[in-house]
């Protein structure tokens, strides 16, 4: 984590030694709204090996000038002054160069929002109008909106994300420009977009997020995601993370291979869609198979999709009085199945014990060795 505080002491050394050095970026807005930040960039005009002789640094980006500075506890990206060659992967600069104006490198940045800085006197520097935006509560691009997705299309996401954590407007002429530069997103890495989505998802203004996205067609062009976002935008609560995607991806009839979801949450998504669509109620099997976690998934999906009542305290409950929990509860173990039936292990065993275990969790048979023994001798 970092602060304010050991921001004006990197910036404190920094000048010492001659150089200039200000906070930018998110956090110089963010300490204007007085909201919380965690995240503290510096930019001077100290090169990388400059800054290296003052402190203890690690290289982080030193091709765009950037190098992590520790100071105590903290950790603070420090970089160069810059504008950026061309792009051309419609997120990277091929080059950059490194210069002597503040100014020049405020302006290659991506909204006026993020474009002020502070000293270590905390007096403000803004030559983008980014105040002004501030108090307007709108979300502007600096320069030419065209230009600045043209050369990073990931701005478009990030967009929205600031809308969902601000609440604030996008400004017309750059959702005009999201319109007309959405298919650029089909150029990045889905990676970068799912992050993009997370943050956005656990905002405090979702709603009018999605509602921007659907404005602006983008929704659209993210795999899977269309119908859901359609469908939670007009929901009076938007759900948190898992449950939007399950819900989207419910909607659309598969988990879309594009997303480069973990293969724990790829599964989780896939297994609680197919609950969802084959499971109103849940019975003692269906919570034994999958588990507590998932049945609860799928019902929140259901119930948002209105199939089915907010059945959260039954599956609880429920679940907590099932007999058995796992195949291990059973009170025969598979060694103990063979021995007792004189046969070879097989395929036959795991089959005996599914019947087992549905015929407990059923209460039609006791989880009691003496009546498993038993049921084992008159089924073999």
């Amino acid at each position: 984590m970092s602060t304010i505080r050991g921001a004006k002491k990197v910036i404190y050394e920094l000048k010492k030694q001659h150089y200039e050095a200000y906070i930018v970026g998110g956090a110089v807005r963010d300490h204007i709204l007085k909201q919380p930040t965690t995240d503290i960039d510096i930019t001077t005009n100290a090169k990388p090996h400059q800054v290296a002789k003052i402190f203890k640094t690690k290289p982080t980006g030193l091709k765009y000038g950037t190098v992590t500075v520790f100071m105590g506890d903290e950790t603070f990206e420090v970089t160069t002054y810059r504008v950026d060659g061309q792009y051309i992967d419609s997120r990277h600069p091929e080059d950059v160069l490194f210069v002597e104006s503040v100014e020049e490198d405020v302006k290659r940045r991506d909204f006026t929002i993020n474009g002020l800085l502070m000293t270590e006197k905390e007096e403000i520097i803004d030559y983008v109008d980014g105040r002004a935006d501030l108090q307007l509560k709108i979300i502007k691009t600096i320069g030419n909106p065209i230009d600045r997705f043209n050369e990073d299309a990931l701005r478009i996401m990030r967009a929205f994300y600031f809308q969902s954590k601000l609440g604030f407007q996008i400004e017309k002429e750059t959702r005009d420009a999201i319109t007309e530069m959405k298919d650029k997103l089909k150029d990045i890495a889905m990676e970068r977009i799912l992050n993009e989505m997370i943050k956005l998802l656990q905002g405090g203004h979702v709603k009018k997020a999605l509602k921007s996205m659907i404005t602006t067609g983008v929704h659209e062009v993210l795999p899977g995601l269309k119908e859901g976002i359609i469908y939670a935008e007009d929901m009076d609560e938007i759900p948190f993370v898992d449950a939007f995607f399950t819900l989207c991806f419910t909607l659309s009839g598969s988990v879309p291979a594009s997303w480069p979801f973990s293969n724990k949450h790829r599964h989780r998504y896939e297994t609680a869609r197919m609950l969802s669509e084959s499971n109103q109620t849940f019975d003692p099997y269906t919570l034994y198979t999958y588990g507590i976690d998932l049945c609860l998934l799928a019902n929140r999906v259901n119930y948002m999709l209105k199939k089915t009542k907010n059945l959260t305290n039954k599956i609880e409950l429920d679940y907590k009085n099932l007999p058995i929990q796992s195949d291990l509860d059973l009170k025969l173990r598979a060694t103990e199945i063979i021995a007792l039936a004189n046969k070879k292990a097989g395929a036959w065993v795991k089959n005996l014990q599914t019947e087992m275990v549905v015929e407990v969790l059923n209460r039609r048979l006791k989880n009691e060795k003496s009546e498993l023994e038993r049921y084992v001798l008159e089924h073999i």
